[in-house]
């Protein structure tokens, strides 16, 4: 019996199980024992609902800016907070005909020309491409901490003694560049002088704590910048009129970057959803981690906090009726979904792990795991990859991906689970979802053997 069980689960890695036994290649390997071996194949449908959390981690991914309605999910306003830091570059000698960054260093004749702020586009949510939206430039109050875990709820004041430092009207009908910000030059030349003082990298960081990205009262669009980009920086563009050594010498139009993707900074969101005129206002009266059904559908909204919750409790009854049984191939399945209903659903679904409704969103990334439903192989290595459940966009229209080891591991009794909760890529996506709550189902390929 060991033998022929330690057979099967073999079979099952090599993905060699179909519908009939004389197709899964076990003829030559079990000789006599075929006839104890059935294969089968049964579609088990899982119970969904939803959760509610009050906020996200919002320190991965783009940040988002701006202002943006949606009927279903609320109105939304949100604050990026981000910090910047330079590279020294004096130390790395240019290439022929070419300057290393930040190689030239400002000294104390030297004159600000201009401070400019790039900032990658990423997305936009809003229908009207062609309307004007306005960006100020605020440094924040108190620095940002690089090793802090931050969330959608955290809102962060302006320092009022410098306040805003940048603004800038624009419109997002073309994607494919990065808005461009004009920096006031006293910002400009508070970071130039600290430059000359050879004030250390770290130090530099606090005292410029962090900048601010605020919408205009009037925005109609939530817009998301990549920030790790090397397009998205600030460029303080100086000139030296006197000499001051090999690395400053006599020379105009020089440059000193500045950017937000270093291990020493941070960035992140504030979120501010008013869902009182949406079809989800009832929320307002829930707490965290509370649990609701509506309409009879289920609501994916991830950055505002609104997640699918999969109960497995039928998949536990298969189990229970299903006797001698190794599992050759489940894949979890969502979907159909209405094309015309969903303009923008998330790219890919991840499951964690929902342990009595208590999830803990940075948890789950910094920590995943004992939470997340990995890849296959991941459970038999030191990798921690969670399955990935890909949206197929062109043919089917689901998500579904393949997780037999996750689902082995349940029926052995190794890992314990009665619920899934249904994550994006990252947690801080406006992409959203809108189906029907009987489109998610376990397809099961099984192997039952007789004692």
């Amino acid at each position: 019996m060991k033998f022929l069980t330690r057979v099967i689960i073999i079979l099952s890695f090599l993905n060699l199980s179909c519908d009939e036994s004389n197709e899964i290649g076990i003829d030559e390997l079990l000789s006599g024992q075929k006839n104890k071996i059935r294969v089968h194949y049964v579609n088990v449908p899982l119970n969904i609902s939803n959760i509610y959390l009050d906020s996200v981690r919002t320190d991965e991914g783009d940040v988002y800016f701006g202002k943006y309605s949606n009927p279903n999910f609320g109105d939304v306003q949100s604050i990026s907070y981000a910090q910047l830091s330079f590279q020294p570059g004096s130390e790395v000698q240019p290439l022929p005909g070419e300057v290393a960054e930040n190689y030239y260093l400002p000294n104390e004749s030297s004159i600000l020309d201009s401070a400019v702020l790039y900032l990658k586009y990423s997305k936009v949510y809003g229908e009207d491409i062609f309307s004007e939206q306005e960006i100020t430039i605020s440094q924040i109050q108190d620095t940002l901490f690089s090793s802090a875990l931050y969330t959608s709820s955290r809102y962060v004041e302006i320092s009022p003694p410098l306040a805003d430092i940048g603004f800038t009207r624009f419109k997002t009908f073309n994607m494919d560049t990065f808005l461009t910000i004009p920096i006031k030059d006293f910002y400009g030349k508070f970071i130039l002088n600290q430059i000359v003082n050879d004030v250390p990298v770290a130090e530099l960081v606090d005292r410029m704590r962090g900048l601010a990205f605020v919408p205009g009262e009037n925005n109609s669009q939530l817009v998301s910048f990549n920030l790790d980009d090397d397009d998205s920086k600030l460029i303080l563009y100086f000139n030296n009129p006197i000499e001051d050594g090999l690395f400053s010498p006599v020379k105009d139009s020089l440059q000193y970057i500045f950017r937000f993707n270093s291990p020493i900074t941070k960035k992140y969101s504030y979120y501010d959803i008013d869902r009182s005129a949406s079809e989800l206002s009832f929320l307002d009266s829930y707490n965290s981690n509370e649990k609701f059904n509506f309409q009879d559908k289920i609501y994916w909204h991830p950055a505002t906090g609104i997640y699918p919750v999969v109960d497995l409790e039928n998949f536990h009854n298969f189990l229970d009726t299903a006797k001698n049984i190794v599992l050759n191939k489940v894949e979890l399945v969502t979907g159909p979904i209405d094309e015309i209903n969903n303009f923008s659903p998330p790219s890919k679904a991840l499951y964690y792990i929902l342990r009595n409704n208590n999830l803990n969103p940075i948890g789950i990334i910094s920590n995943p795991v004992e939470n997340v439903v990995m890849r296959d192989n991941a459970y038999y290595s030191d990798e921690s990859d969670a399955a990935e459940h890909a949206l197929d966009s062109i043919v089917s229209f689901s998500y579904k991906g393949e997780s037999t080891v996750f689902f082995q591991e349940l029926a052995m009794g190794n890992l314990t689970a009665n619920e899934l909760i249904t994550y994006p890529e990252l947690p801080n996506t406006f992409d959203n979802l809108i189906m029907d709550k009987d489109k998610v189902f376990l397809k099961i390929y099984y192997t039952k053997y007789k004692e």
